[in-house]
């Protein structure tokens, strides 16, 4: 069974929430309220902010119009491959970078590790310095029936050359120094009256936390997934790495989604093997 849907109304979570309640209402149970439809409530709340942004924020970037297809057409054909984490395979990988006793999560850790992999394929002619972290937001976790496009949107930089550091000082970077870029992004919005078209995932190398998100909660008719996936289309030229839940029965893995150029899938998947995250 699956579900394809515009990010322009809504952010992953609302979609797998959508889902969760859908097999409910085919089972007749009880939805309470109707489901609303709430506005995004972007803005962050960081303190003597300013009114006025000149350029675009880091995390978004201007592209042709896309009229009613809401998909950007990229200059290189994109290619999407899955591969899973095993919980083996993610504990080796957080105990490595982690040699002072410093934890990262899954997620910070593969960002990490990926991150460092594309940017060795890319060589010096690729901007790494920079990448875009979306993840859940609170509100995306209460599970209250609200569908939103809520998640929230930040940037990460590293000050030092990306081959040659730790990996635990991406992770680092990833788990604590985020730059939430929300409000930047509604005040663009609202500078050019909403009229532009802009792109998020791929404007810049981007990761996106799906690990909070109740994909195995879904039920239709007694019957429940045993795999998940999640894609998305559009993706600009930087690419995205979607982590998610691992397979059910899986313990605590993760399954990834790469969507990258055609032309880096190989080298990547070389990367990993190295890394020890693939086969």
């Amino acid at each position: 069974m699956g579900l394809s849907w515009a990010h322009v109304l809504g952010d992953a979570f609302s979609a797998v929430e959508f889902m969760n309640m859908l097999g409910q209402a085919v089972a007749r149970y009880g939805l309470g309220q109707p489901t609303g439809l709430v506005h995004s409530h972007t803005k962050a709340t960081t303190p003597n902010s300013p009114q006025k942004v000149i350029d675009d924020p880091l995390s978004i970037k201007r592209v042709g119009p896309v009229g009613d297809h809401w998909v950007n057409v990229t200059k290189c054909k994109m290619e999407a491959f899955s591969f899973n984490v095993t919980p083996t395979q993610l504990s080796h990988l957080q105990s490595k970078l982690s040699p002072n006793g410093t934890q990262f999560g899954a997620f910070e850790a593969l960002s990490a590790v990926i991150w460092q992999c594309i940017a060795k394929i890319r060589g010096e002619k690729w901007d790494s310095n920079v990448v875009t972290i979306c993840k859940g937001s609170e509100q995306s976790k209460t599970c209250d029936g609200n569908l939103s496009n809520s998640q929230v949107v930040s940037v990460v930089k590293a000050n030092f050359p990306i081959l040659d550091v730790n990996p635990s000082e991406l992770a680092s970077l990833v788990q604590n120094w985020a730059l939430d870029e929300r409000e930047k992004i509604e005040e663009a919005m609202e500078r050019d009256g909403g009229l532009p078209d802009f792109i998020i995932y791929g404007a810049k190398l981007t990761f996106v936390n799906l690990e909070d998100a109740r994909f195995y909660e879904f039920e239709y008719r007694g019957q429940r997934p045993v795999s998940v996936s999640y894609k998305i289309e559009g993706v600009g030229e930087e690419g995205a790495v979607l982590v998610l839940p691992g397979p059910k029965g899986d313990g605590e893995g993760r399954s990834v989604m790469a969507i990258l150029p055609e032309n880096e899938i190989n080298e990547l998947k070389l990367e990993l093997k190295r890394e020890g995250l693939m086969a």
